[in-house]
């Protein structure tokens, strides 16, 4: 890197947004931590900049329109740019029906997965297109490409991503600014853990014997690790990716591929 980077990444307390996190922090970004959990952002953040990175927690609810805009603008009176958005903040449910679902559960869900990438999408451009520059990746899952039942509200907010994405590419790809998604597979996180596990126990059986099956679904046949997700983030995140934009970069093992 030439110069000082500033890069927001959201859900950066745990999983796929630590491990984003870290390696942006290791490549020599100033990495501004986002989350709800402030505790959990401040551990996070200690143990980065332990290691040699510079990170720093900014505690903030991304469903909550005002105090995003209002985070955003702090971060550009104390760093006066923010070069990359990772839009990482979203929720997993467990597996439900539709007709079961809670409508509670579906608005979370949308306002979580969707809205809170619009927030604070809306908040960073004007500090991007001012110095016409910027990388935007958001998070998806193959979920939103090979969807399967008991998943609904978590693909369409899913999938919903992909189409923001490749529209706003087209907004500003002209100006400086690259748009791009990235689609884990299945990753290991705690939350997906407490599914499997979830899953296994109602079955009478343990959540290696379950996943063991599964497995072999997926040609890589194993878990995927949020440090593998964060490096492809971080591709999409340089500076050498200008013509790179609109894209939909699945990171699944073969998964979504796998007949």
């Amino acid at each position: 890197m030439k110069e000082k980077r500033v890069a927001v990444v959201t859900g950066s307390g745990k999983g796929i947004g630590r491990g984003v996190a870290e390696v942006l922090a290791d490549q020599g970004y100033t990495v501004l931590l986002v989350a709800r959990n402030s505790e959990r952002l401040e551990k996070t953040s200690k143990e980065i900049n332990s290691s040699g990175g510079n990170s720093e927690p900014w505690p903030c609810d991304i469903t909550d329109r005002p105090a995003v805009a209002k985070l955003i603008e702090s971060v550009k009176k104390h760093h006066g740019q923010i070069d990359v958005l990772v839009n990482m903040a979203g929720l997993m449910p467990f597996p439900s029906p539709l007709h079961e679902m809670s409508d509670d559960l579906w608005d979370d869900l949308i306002n979580t997965n969707l809205t809170g990438t619009y927030n604070v999408t809306k908040a960073v451009l004007p500090v991007m297109l001012e110095r016409k520059y910027g990388r935007i990746i958001n998070i998806s899952s193959v979920s939103a490409l090979k969807t399967v039942a008991n998943f609904v509200a978590y693909a369409a907010a899913k999938g919903a991503l992909h189409a923001f994405t490749t529209s706003l590419a087209q907004e500003v790809t002209s100006k400086g600014i690259t748009v791009n998604c990235v689609a884990p597979g299945f990753t290991e996180t705690e939350e997906m853990h407490r599914i499997w596990g979830t899953l296994a126990e109602q079955s009478g059986i343990t959540e290696d014997e379950m996943l063991s099956g599964f497995w072999a679904q997926i040609p890589i046949g194993r878990w995927i690790q949020p440090g593998e997700i964060a490096k492809t983030v971080a591709y999409l995140a340089s500076e050498d990716t200008a013509v790179v934009s609109g894209q939909i970069l699945v990171v699944d093992g073969g998964y979504d591929s796998h007949a």
